[in-house]
């Protein structure tokens, strides 16, 4: 057993079987491609039908990387005064010996305070699965020195649930201009039960995002359908049983092209560089960006690869009111 596998068993039973650790909940880099797991406040933010497809490698040059696929559709629904949404993800730890796979639904109020203002509140509830393969589970008492894995654990793996469910709650609010945005999330908000043994609650996250919309050479401002070239500064905070996290940077986005380039944190160290890049054709939205790893772990994780496609949908309605969000395309 190399020793980034080890390390990697470690760490996954630390996160998976509740001995006073807690999991944390996947990260996207483009995290405004995945607009409703940020803040359920987005469900229907586009107005319009749009189907929103991410992927993530995190750490592949480890043995057990993390993968994660999420797919999402969200429509503005003006009888209902706002928007649904629903959101399908897969979240594979450790080889598959950790998988989970959560269904979201989202229902979000769109109010119009103002001619330049709008409020958005969202409330999210979701079905939580997930499966562990203790086979796939290595303990120090398999391990010899010289020869690797070579015993049979004295564990009692018969003690060990092979699956964990529960229902999750959260909710959102989100606040937009033509030119500024704000929004505030909270997940969990019933802290359910999440451990294969023992106890543990899945710990309440707070996310907190910011951000502006700058226009800059000869792009044409028509209400929120600004076409570039335009600067996005923008700000990500998140909390979770004592972790935290700032992303901090700007994109650069025209009619066809973006690109960005944003600084993570754990408040504590520096973790990551991260570099976005997207392009646009009609209906179509591509990114891509790439996490290089700053922290102790550069060198040794290969970062963390991340795709998303958007496809935007023509709206049946022509005749809707209610406005869209701009927000970073990728």
């Amino acid at each position: 057993m190399t020793q980034n596998r080890l390390l990697v068993a470690i760490a996954f039973l630390l996160m998976s079987l509740g001995q006073k650790a807690f999991a944390q909940d996947p990260a996207f880099t483009q995290f405004y491609a995945n607009p409703m797991y940020l803040n359920p406040a987005m469900a229907g933010s586009a107005n319009c039908p749009r189907v929103s497809m991410n992927y993530r490698n995190q750490w592949p040059n480890l043995k057990g990387a993390f993968l994660t696929n999420s797919v999402s559709i969200d429509q503005n629904i003006e009888k209902i005064h706002g928007g649904l949404g629903l959101i399908i993800m897969n979240d594979n730890q450790g080889e598959g010996a950790l998988t989970s796979t959560r269904v979201s639904a989202i229902y979000s109020y769109q109010l119009q305070v103002t001619k330049k203002l709008t409020i958005l509140t969202g409330f999210e509830t979701s079905y939580h699965q997930r499966y562990l393969d203790k086979s796939k589970l290595v303990f120090g008492d398999q391990i010899d020195p010289m020869a690797g894995i070579i015993f049979e654990t004295n564990e009692p793996l018969d003690k060990i649930a092979d699956n964990v469910s529960y229902v999750d709650f959260s909710m959102g609010f989100m606040a937009f201009t033509k030119q500024y945005f704000f929004g505030y999330a909270l997940h969990h908000l019933t802290e359910p039960e999440e451990a294969f043994i023992t106890e543990a609650k899945l710990p309440m996250s707070m996310t907190i995002h910011a951000g502006a919309n700058i226009p800059v050479g000869q792009g044409r401002n028509m209400g929120l359908v600004m076409d570039g070239p335009f600067i996005t500064p923008n700000i990500m905070y998140q909390s979770q049983a004592g972790a935290e996290q700032i992303n901090i940077g700007a994109s650069l986005t025209n009619e066809t092209i973006s690109g960005g380039v944003y600084y993570r944190s754990n408040m504590n160290n520096s973790d990551a560089i991260l570099l976005v890049i997207g392009y646009q054709k009609d209906a179509y939205r591509f990114g891509y960006s790439y996490d290089y790893t700053v922290s102790e772990l550069s060198g040794l994780s290969g970062g963390a690869h991340e795709l998303s496609l958007t496809i935007q949908l023509a709206c049946r309605d022509k005749k809707k009111k209610l406005k869209a969000i701009k927000c970073p395309k990728f």
